[in-house]
């Protein structure tokens, strides 16, 4: 009999499991009703917070801590990776290690005073560690300073409309700007600054970095018209500085517009999931699977977009692979784009009604359940 081979692609699961985490209760869940099945864990993420803890263990890269500022230029010890990549000496890290959500709460949420100056430390940490490429989880972000302090820290200058300099500018600096000098950089043109993304947010109006995510972080609601007006005055000051209208990409206003600020600096906006997949072989084995598991928090119009289960979905079609991709999730949301793009099924994992509280508690457990389930629907067919 053929030995069934099956993948497990998970997302991490915010608040309970990482990626490989939540891959290996797939496994244990399709072992233990088919013990013969070869389950390979496939850590992958999209650009969200746990992307590149899903990479650096993918690739089993070195792991390495460095000191740098928090949102509110507190130290902190954030984490990164090195490994080599077609020869070039790459590092890792995500955006929220250093400058997350959880640290802005644990701040208060002062969304005005917050600031990305750690995520340029950590760039030029690896710039003098002679890397090559540099690649940037942009999720999770607690600061909303359009990248001002990741740009102040790699050297760029800033100055408010009398002139007098910026030192140590934050969000609540957007409006003053005046000026802004950018020959100082510090990031050479020869290291390739990858962005990785999992939303194609714009950085300003109704559907940007300000009015979407503002609240979250601190923002007072009846503040966000004019936090939205000074990002969009200091994006057209730098705009017209580099004369290339960069605020206009998709994907500048992810991270509270730090996508934007390090844009600036050199940086390419790239979709994470496609990227990751790529990155850690899934791509060049989709086809040869008899199953494929994905999954994330919830699934729901944002999965859609381009997120990791919407990604893996379509590597698997798009290599020729005809076998059934399902998706677990907490919460079901799904919309038909997700099976256009040959997504087979989804299913929530809750096994009885519960609080979200239990439903956290349990993700592991529910995911094994479900495996076991699924395998039983899947594998026996085969």
């Amino acid at each position: 009999m053929k030995t069934l081979k099956i993948a497990a692609a998970l997302d991490s699961f915010k608040g309970s499991l990482s990626s490989r985490e939540a891959g290996e209760a797939v496994r244990r869940g399709v072992l233990s009703r088919f013990p013969d099945a070869e389950v390979t864990v496939c850590p992958v993420g999209d650009g969200g917070e746990g992307t590149a803890d899903a990479l650096l263990s993918a690739l089993n890269a070195e792991r390495r801590t460095v000191t740098v500022s928090d949102t509110h230029g507190d130290p902190v010890e954030a984490e990164f990776g090195l490994y080599r990549r077609d020869g070039v000496l790459t590092a890792v890290f995500d955006m929220a290690s250093c400058c997350g959500l959880r640290f802005a709460r644990a701040h208060g949420l002062d969304y005005l005073h917050s600031t990305t100056r750690g995520v340029g430390e950590m760039i030029r940490h690896a710039v003098r560690l002679g890397c090559g490429e540099i690649v940037v989880g942009l999720g999770g972000s607690g600061t909303g300073d359009g990248g001002i302090g990741a740009l102040s820290s790699l050297g760029v200058r800033f100055a408010d409309t009398a002139g007098h300099p910026i030192d140590d500018p934050r969000t609540v600096d957007l409006g003053t700007v005046g000026a802004a000098d950018f020959s100082g950089l510090i990031l050479p043109e020869s290291v390739k600054l990858t962005l990785l993304c999992d939303t194609g947010i714009g950085l300003t109006g109704p559907g940007g970095a300000v009015r979407m995510y503002g609240r979250q972080k601190g923002a007072r609601e009846e503040d966000l018209p004019s936090l939205d007006a000074a990002m969009e005055r200091y994006a057209d000051i730098c705009d017209r500085t580099v004369r290339m209208r960069y605020s206009r990409i998709s994907g500048t206003g992810a991270a509270g517009g730090l996508g934007y600020g390090l844009t600036l600096a050199g940086g390419k906006i790239v979709q994470g999931a496609p990227y990751v997949l790529r990155a850690v072989g899934f791509e060049d084995a989709a086809a040869s699977f008899d199953l494929v598991v994905t999954g994330e928090g919830r699934t729901d119009g944002q999965t859609a977009t381009g997120k990791l289960p919407m990604a893996v979905a379509r590597a698997v079609r798009q290599a020729g692979g005809s076998c059934p991709v399902v998706c677990l999730c907490g919460i079901d949301d799904s919309v038909p784009a997700l099976y256009e793009a040959g997504m087979d099924a989804v299913f929530a994992l809750a096994d009885r009604p519960m609080e979200m509280e239990e439903s956290i508690a349990r993700t592991e457990e529910l995911l094994e359940k479900a495996a076991f389930n699924l395998a039983g629907i899947v594998c026996r067919e085969r």
